[in-house]
């Protein structure tokens, strides 16, 4: 498993019901996707599967709009308070929308949780003075330093390495991630770690998100992380 380069894993209902223990040893941090679950299971099952499975979560809600998955759940604030209590502690982290008002998440900024602030755009990048004042502006938290999260969709290659490389610079004052969405970005989801970032995201199943690939396929492509397993 990297140790500086962590792989989150984003899963939904079907992905988790799925995952069994043995599973999850190339992964450092689930990524729960809410909106992806149903209310049933988010109140019923979901504790108990992720207990089990003894990884640190990230409890994400993504909007319809910030979103490429067809099924969706439409959620509100008394859906998820049982979920953040039962995970409320500083090795778990939760993503906050930086170009949204509002969260389902209520009283985040008090928590225990590890903050992931994120930005999505599908249609276009962003200038490296866009993302200084998204992180200049952000809420302050009561766990410390957030993380940051910028994820766009390039035109094409050239604008990817223009990105890349702002993400490189910011990265010295602040913990970062950068991703590029679809086939052009894949070389940040590798790569990102060159260029500052401390984490990547992974699918489990379906992607769930443009350019997404398999923790397998990335530990083909960067079999120096893992230079002490069998890729």
């Amino acid at each position: 498993m990297p140790q500086k380069y962590k792989v989150i894993a984003a899963v939904g209902e079907d992905d988790l019901k799925n995952l069994q223990k043995k599973d999850t040893k190339d992964i450092d941090i689930l990524e729960i996707r809410l909106d992806l679950f149903s209310r049933n299971y988010i109140q019923k099952e979901l504790k108990k599967k992720v207990k089990a499975l003894a990884l640190p979560v990230l409890l994400t809600y993504r909007r319809a709009e910030d979103s490429n998955m067809r099924s969706y759940v439409k959620l509100f604030a008394e859906d998820v308070v049982d979920i953040l209590k039962d995970f409320n502690d500083s090795s778990n982290y939760l993503d906050i929308e930086l170009n949204r008002d509002g969260t389902i998440f209520e009283n985040y900024a008090s928590l225990k949780f590890q903050i992931v602030y994120s930005y999505h755009s599908f249609k276009k990048s962003i200038s490296q003075k866009e993302m200084r004042d998204y992180i200049s502006n952000a809420v302050p938290v009561k766990s410390g330093k957030p993380v940051f999260k910028f994820a766009i969709t390039p035109e094409d290659i050239n604008e990817a390495a223009e990105f890349l490389a702002d993400i490189k610079v910011l990265s010295k004052q602040s913990s970062l991630i950068g991703v590029c969405m679809g086939e052009s970005g894949i070389i940040s989801r590798v790569f990102g770690d060159q260029y500052g970032s401390s984490f990547t995201y992974m699918t489990i199943g379906e992607p769930k998100a443009p350019g997404q690939i398999t923790i397998d396929t990335f530990k083909k492509l960067r079999p120096d992380l893992y230079k002490n397993s069998n890729v």
